[in-house]
């Protein structure tokens, strides 16, 4: 199966990300949005991409010219009629996305297959509104799309296997990581991630550790390239904390997914991190400084959990205060949780969870693989995975613990 015309609906980052893959990749690409002004800016964009590639002996000067007359701007669905395989990129918002798909099964020929990059909604709700929801599959990239390598392909309720594997063979020859995930909420990535940033937020919900500490253990300790609150600021804060509520709704509100009232907070403040110059961390300066403080007593680390957390960072390879021990414990269990019950709730086998979170999270090492280091009895026993074979309650992991 060879895919050669690509449409791109939505010339935001994401979709401009999205098309200069497949424009560089040999494909000629219909890059869409309802504002001619974005399109325009998006194409403008990717030139300028591809010219620094051409300077930086990454793309040579035929390649370019190729990709430059390769890229097409569009401002109606009706332009995308002859593609082989159409890419939705754009707001995420389960009836917009209805909407386009409608649209496009008007224009598009039937052998066509449409893909949303949804990060977290449901792949077969968003095909119930074709009259053939067998061709809408999921190909979920990750920001910036031509820099990062992995791409969940998601395979709804009735998607067909021939378009599952044209969309896998497609990002593989895109020369991206490719990954098979069921239509469950978040995938793979954003289910198992959601700890490392949900513990992280208890954790100074409780006081018993500040934003600078929670990073700097987890980048020292685990090898993580950023600590979970860097990472919200990187992200952003709003898009952060909107998959959390996507995949706590879609999961039925259990209390381990539970978002955050920090979040919340500064969302409605107006700090989403990087991008407004202020989130957790205060961006103004030199230097990144610590912009947020819990406002919380402080906590005190249970005395009876200590020998547990030792077992723990002893299989993990690590030395650590017990404190330090505790904060890198409880945010990695929960990881390793979220991952083995990705596992045995079938959304994705062992190796592709493990890649999953290495390649798009840059996590340092696969949960999986990681957890059966470590082995499952030490931080069983000292988070209290008590309900279900790896369950438990992440809002009374204290006290549980305690």
């Amino acid at each position: 199966m060879s895919v050669q015309s690509v449409g791109v609906v939505g010339a935001g980052t994401m979709g401009a990300g999205i098309a200069q893959v497949a424009v560089t990749s040999d494909c000629t690409v219909q890059l869409l949005d309802a504002d001619e002004r974005i399109v325009d800016r998006a194409i403008k964009s990717i030139h300028q991409r591809l010219e620094r590639m051409v300077e930086k002996g990454r793309l040579s000067r035929d390649a370019q010219e190729a990709a430059v007359a390769d890229l097409l701007p569009s401002v109606r669905t009706i332009e995308l009629a002859d593609c082989d395989l159409v890419i939705e990129a754009i707001v995420e918002d389960l009836e917009i996305k209805k909407k386009v798909f409608t649209e496009l099964q008007e224009h598009c020929r039937p052998e066509c297959v449409f893909a949303t990059n949804t990060s977290s909604l449901s792949i077969s709700k968003l095909a119930d509104s074709l009259r053939d929801p067998s061709r809408l599959v999921g190909m979920h990239f990750f920001n910036p799309a031509p820099l990062m390598p992995l791409v969940e392909i998601v395979a709804g309720e009735h998607s067909r296997p021939s378009a599952v594997e044209l969309a896998f063979e497609t990002a593989v020859s895109w020369g991206k990581t490719a990954v098979r995930a069921k239509d469950t909420p978040g995938f793979i990535v954003n289910r198992v991630a959601r700890p490392y940033y949900l513990e992280a937020l208890r954790i100074i919900g409780e006081g018993l550790a500040d934003v600078a500490t929670v990073d700097r253990v987890m980048c020292e300790l685990g090898g993580f390239r950023l600590g979970p609150f860097q990472l919200m600021d990187l992200v952003g804060i709003d898009v952060n904390y909107a998959v959390s509520k996507s995949v706590y709704e879609q999961f039925g509100r259990p209390a381990r997914l539970t978002p955050h009232e920090f979040q919340a907070r500064l969302v409605e403040a107006g700090h989403l991190g990087k991008k407004t110059g202020q989130g957790f961390y205060d961006y103004s300066g030199d230097e990144p400084t610590v912009a947020f403080s819990s406002d919380v007593p402080p906590g005190t680390i249970p005395s009876e959990c200590e020998s547990a957390v030792r077992q723990f960072t002893e299989k993990a390879g690590v030395s650590a205060p017990p404190n330090e021990g505790y904060i890198f414990a409880r945010i990695l269990t929960g990881i390793f949780n979220e991952a083995h019950l990705a596992l045995e709730q079938g959304t994705a086998v062992a190796d592709d969870i493990d890649l999953a979170m290495q390649k798009g999270t840059n996590y340092p090492h696969g949960p999986i693989a990681w957890s059966q280091q470590i082995g499952a009895e030490p931080w069983r026993a000292a988070f209290g995975a008590t309900r279900g074979s790896f369950e438990y309650d992440a809002a009374s992991i204290a006290a549980v613990i305690r």
